[in-house]
Order: C-alpha cells, then sequence, then structure tokens
C-alpha cells in the first residue's frame, strides 16, 4: 500500500510596496480638500445638476407640470416677488423660526446640562425623554391648536417641540461623558458645583452642544414649515400650502429652495461659531 503525502498549501500575502514618509505624505494631501477647491466642487456640483435638470425638461425627457425647471422656479420667484408675496412670507418665516429657536436653545441647554449632570434627574426622565425623541411630533399638531389655537403661540409651540430634543439629548450627552480626571482635578482646587458647570462641563460640551443646535436648525425648519402649512397657512410654508393647491409646483420649489438655502447658510454660521469657541476651549 503506497502512501501519499499530503501538503498542506501555503498562501501567499501580498505586501503592499512600503512607502516613505515624504510619499505617505503625498498620499495625505491627496486625500485633503483645501477649502477653496470644496467650495468650487460644490459649486461645479450643482450647476452640472441645474443643467442636467433644465436639458431633461427643455427636451422633454420629464414632465415640466410636475417636476418643474430651473428657469420655471427662477421665473416663478421674480414673479412672486413683482407681486410682494416673497418678501412678507420670508419676513414672517424668518420671525418664527428665530424666536422659536431662541425659546428651545434657553430651555434645552440648561435642561440638558441638568440631565447630564445629575444622574439621578437623568434616570428620572431618560425613558420619558427617549419616548418624545422618537414619536412624530407632527402628530401633536392638532392637541396643540385644540391648546392654543390658530394663532401665533401654536406656530411657536410646534417648532419648539421639534427643536428642543436633539439640542436637550446632545447637550445632555457632552455634560455626561465629560472627563472625569478634569472634574478631580478641579475639585481639588475647591471649584463648586457652579464652578465645574461654567468651566468644564460647558467648555467640554461645545462639540456636542454645537451638534445638536445644528440638528435643531435642521428639525426647526422642518417645524416650521409644518406650523405655517397646517396653522394660519402663512410665511413660506403658507406658501407652498397654496402654491401646491394650485398645481403652481414652480413656486413650491422656490419656497422648499429657499428654506435648504437658509439651512445650508446657518449650518456654516455654526460651524464658524464652534471653531471660534474651540478657542474658549482651550
Amino acid at each position: 500500500m503506497t502512501t501519499t503525502s499530503t501538503t498542506t498549501p501555503q498562501t501567499t500575502l501580498r505586501r503592499w510596496p512600503r512607502r516613505s514618509q515624504a510619499q505617505q505624505r503625498s498620499v495625505v494631501k491627496e486625500v485633503q480638500l483645501s477649502r477653496t477647491e470644496r467650495i468650487v466642487l460644490g459649486v461645479a456640483g450643482l450647476l452640472l445638476t441645474m443643467g442636467l435638470w433644465q436639458m431633461l425638461a427643455s427636451t422633454g425627457q420629464i414632465d415640466q407640470v410636475i417636476y418643474s425647471s430651473p428657469w420655471d422656479v427662477a421665473t416663478s420667484g421674480k414673479r412672486l416677488y413683482e407681486q410682494g408675496k416673497l418678501v412678507p412670507a420670508f419676513r414672517s418665516t424668518g420671525t418664527l423660526f428665530l424666536v422659536s429657536m431662541a425659546i428651545s436653545i434657553g430651555v434645552a441647554i440648561p435642561l440638558g446640562m441638568i440631565i447630564g449632570w445629575y444622574s439621578r434627574v437623568d434616570a428620572l426622565l431618560d425613558r420619558f425623554l427617549s419616548v418624545f425623541y422618537a414619536m412624530p411630533r407632527i402628530a401633536l399638531i392638532p392637541l396643540i391648536i385644540a391648546y392654543a389655537g390658530l394663532g401665533s403661540k401654536s406656530r411657536i409651540i410646534i417648532v419648539c417641540i421639534s427643536a428642543i430634543p436633539p439640542i436637550l439629548i446632545n447637550t445632555a450627552a457632552g455634560v455626561s461623558t465629560i472627563d472625569r480626571d478634569h472634574l478631580r482635578l478641579a475639585r481639588c482646587y475647591l471649584a463648586t458645583n457652579v464652578d465645574l458647570l461654567r468651566t468644564v462641563a460647558l467648555p467640554g460640551a461645545i462639540p456636542t452642544v454645537i451638534a445638536g443646535i445644528r440638528q435643531g436648525v435642521l428639525f426647526g425648519l422642518l417645524g416650521v414649515v409644518a406650523a405655517e402649512y397646517f396653522v394660519g397657512t402663512t410665511g413660506i410654508g403658507g406658501l407652498i400650502f397654496l402654491s401646491g393647491q394650485t398645481l403652481h409646483n414652480g413656486e413650491v420649489l422656490v419656497g422648499a429652495l429657499s428654506l435648504g438655502l437658509a439651512a445650508i447658510i446657518l449650518t456654516a454660521g455654526l460651524r464658524a461659531i464652534e471653531n471660534r469657541l474651540d478657542r474658549w476651549r482651550t
């Protein structure tokens, strides 16, 4: 009887060529983009999208009655401005948004710091906040209207219940994850709870607080549209509602794109504020 020896095939691992430090730095530089390059590429992508949209609409590949076109959106915006409808709508929406966000930030940040700082308060409110954050808050609009009527009070409440949860939850998370070594060091210098919140917790939580405000801005804009859409049909939300009822989709897109542009500007402004506050943290 002959025996056959079995040999285990050895797998050869592919080895990537080693790069020098200069080559590694060049690879990193290729990945990172400067601010100017990002802006140029972003504008180029937007122009390409608009051009493709206009080309498809002009050649009949898409239905302009439903999807409109960039030219129709521009002419609709000009017509709304000349009719005196656009500026009052912006003013109404801007006032509602600013007042509601000021209230939301003023309520959410202090409450979030308390929840993140005191574990018993966190345990007491954790389940309620989780349910409220996951709840589709637009479903509460009928209850809000029944309580506050069809005036500005109900619109402010709708925006606030949309913007407060992300700000509050992010603030609480930022405060609760503060480095305990910093707290012990501050207590060695006889810092009080107020001193710890002001000099350690709040500066350390700034990134998550700003992230929460950014989310609150986006949710607040959605709340503004819902409030103006369902309560009184005022502002940009009312303009979108009335234009949709008459199938003026170009005007609908004027309102929607205006809110999208506002969100981009506000987010960029919050990033600039965060960069400035980083200096204060250090």
